[in-house]
């Protein structure tokens, strides 16, 4: 029963899930690379650099836009659930959990986090990030703006699988960005990754141990007389990253070393999920800046995270679906960077010159709309996904993967790829796409035992609820159909899950982004059980589980779901 889909992240020496924590620490402190951990090791620091003062560098930053080239409503998670450890800490929390973390900050950006707030506002599209990026460049100066796009901005709906990738790479030339991280599109078309790069004709970045032609671990810009290295950290559970965690970080840190040493602003862009950057925040001195992307969270202010010294570390956390990007304003000063930000909204008015950006993506997409718009039937409720427990999304792929059957069970992955509908509104083919976040996603078939499925919770539990962070992958918990079972939140590691007893003869349904993977494309099986049921599904019902002792926990609001 191993998948990508369905597996913890890569373990320390390559061999699974049985790795213990303890041992994932060991293995990193071994190779020197745990500073943090335990306070038993200190990584190895540079000599400060010389800062003239008053220098300035413009950073406008945008991650994870998922191919949302159209307005789309804003998403927002209902509940969200981090490591006890971290009871209290950005970025878990959700809903009535950001206003108190966040203080004055949060109410401003209520839109962006609270889901029914969110769900009656609308970006403006492509066209509006364009309008607003272009504004601010000529009011900063190109000569101190440096733009900067990552993760899933190439891939995420059907358009990417119909245009195989070009159709990302003429939105980053519209939207002018000067670097970006290597993410899915290598992953999904590998025998064109390298022609797409060729196109972009701007630096590609990634830590990969066989990058394609065109993909260097760092790169470097001089902005206002600054020196600046930009260093990707592309995802370590990629389906192509075959190295152990810890040869993954120790590529990452020698790139990280030797752009520090030619630059005197080092910014890491982390394709690798917020839990992962966070960590690596931690780790990594001589980086002054963290964008993370991949966990498609949002936080309104940037996250101060204390490295090995005790010096806080600016961490980004940008969101998705183009809802906003944003301007990170570095100063330097005799003490090192100031770095001021502030995020961007994408949802206002359009005007003449975004209206007229936005014709120009409209162009990309319009040989393909009308597959990718096909109307399959229309929302019985609020659809949505974004929970740690589940959305109705997951519902209604449950009952496609299972039909009628008391024998068959789903056991679902915890994508976080969202898309709302409102109750009435049109399914279309590329809404059924943007559930996989565009990957031709198969429907597999699996036979595990209780105690296997037992332990697949407990994994998910320790990736979600542990430490250290690295081995968080930014998914949700796993969703189980017509299971019952019970998350302690105040057990100990792999003794949180409590499954109840299964009727023998039990087969579960699953989907799977494995190449290899030869069942029905899940669109296709979506799809079809849309035409069965008429256009419109049966009442839909979300996995759920009890939870135990989270009452009060920062991101746990159940009220706040958009179907209550």
């Amino acid at each position: 029963m191993t998948d990508p889909l369905l597996t913890a992240p890569k373990a320390a020496t390559g061999r699974g899930c049985d790795l213990t924590r303890r041992r994932l620490v060991g293995a990193l402190m071994g190779a020197g690379l745990g500073a943090g951990l335990s306070g038993c090791a200190s990584p190895m620091i540079s000599s400060p650099r010389a800062l003239a003062p008053g220098r300035q560098v413009e950073i406008l930053y945008l991650a994870d836009t998922l191919e949302c080239l159209g307005p789309t409503r804003i998403v927002a998670p209902a509940t969200y659930l981090g490591p006890a450890e971290l009871l209290g800490a950005a970025p878990w929390a959700t809903a009535d959990g950001v206003t108190t973390l966040a203080g004055s900050a949060g109410a401003e950006w209520a839109a962006l986090y609270t889901p029914h707030s969110a769900a009656r506002r609308h970006t403006a599209g492509y066209g509006g990030l364009v309008a607003q990026l272009d504004r601010l460049r000529r009011e900063l100066g190109t000569e101190r703006t440096l733009t900067l796009e990552n993760g899933q901005c190439w891939s995420g709906s059907g358009l990417g699988h119909l245009a195989n990738g070009s159709a990302g790479v003429a939105a980053s030339h519209l939207l002018a960005s000067d670097a970006r991280v290597s993410s899915d599109e290598r992953v999904l078309w590998p025998q064109r990754a390298a022609a797409l790069y060729r196109d972009y004709a701007r630096p590609v970045l990634g830590n990969l141990d066989a990058p394609p032609a065109g993909v260097s671990a760092a790169t470097r810009f001089e902005r206002d007389g600054v020196r600046v290295a930009v260093v990707g950290a592309s995802d370590p559970n990629a389906l192509d990253e075959t190295r152990a965690l810890d040869q993954w970080y120790q590529a990452l840190a020698e790139s990280v070393s030797q752009a520090a040493a030619e630059a005197e602003l080092v910014v890491l862009l982390a394709d690798t999920g917020s839990a992962t950057a966070r960590w690596l925040a931690a780790r990594l001195p001589q980086v002054d800046l963290v964008l993370a992307a991949r966990g498609q969270d949002f936080w309104p202010r940037l996250i101060a995270v204390d490295n090995a010294h005790g010096a806080p570390v600016p961490l980004c956390l940008p969101g998705s679906h183009a809802s906003g990007f944003f301007h990170l304003s570095c100063r330097s000063t005799r003490d090192g960077w100031q770095i001021h930000a502030e995020f961007q909204r994408n949802d206002t008015a359009a005007d003449a010159a975004a209206a007229d950006h936005q014709a120009r993506f409209d162009a990309l997409r319009a040989p393909y709309a009308g597959w990718l718009d096909r109307p399959l039937g229309s929302a019985p409720d609020w659809l949505w996904r974004r929970d740690s427990v589940g959305g109705t999304w997951d519902g209604l792929i449950a009952a496609a993967l299972t039909g009628d059957s008391d024998t068959t069970r789903a056991m679902l992955p915890g994508l976080r790829h969202d898309i709302l509908l409102a109750p009435g509104e049109t399914i279309t083919r590329d809404h059924l796409w943007r559930l996989s976040g565009g990957h031709p996603a198969r429907v597999v078939e699996l036979a595990p035992r209780t105690e296997e499925l037992a332990q697949l919770l407990e994994r998910a539990l320790d990736n979600s609820l542990g430490t250290p962070l690295i081995l968080n992958d930014s998914r949700d918990l796993p969703r189980l159909s017509a299971t019952r079972w019970t998350l302690d939140y105040g057990a100990a590691t792999g003794a949180r899950a409590h499954l109840d007893a299964l009727p023998g003869g039990l087969t579960w349904r699953s989907f799977s982004a494995r190449p290899q993977a030869g069942g029905e494309p899940l669109w296709q099986r979506l799809e079809r059980y849309l035409g069965d049921h008429g256009g419109t599904p049966p009442a839909i019902t979300p996995p759920s589980l009890e939870a135990r002792y989270v009452e009060g926990h920062p991101g746990w609001h159940p009220q706040a779901r958009l179907s209550t």
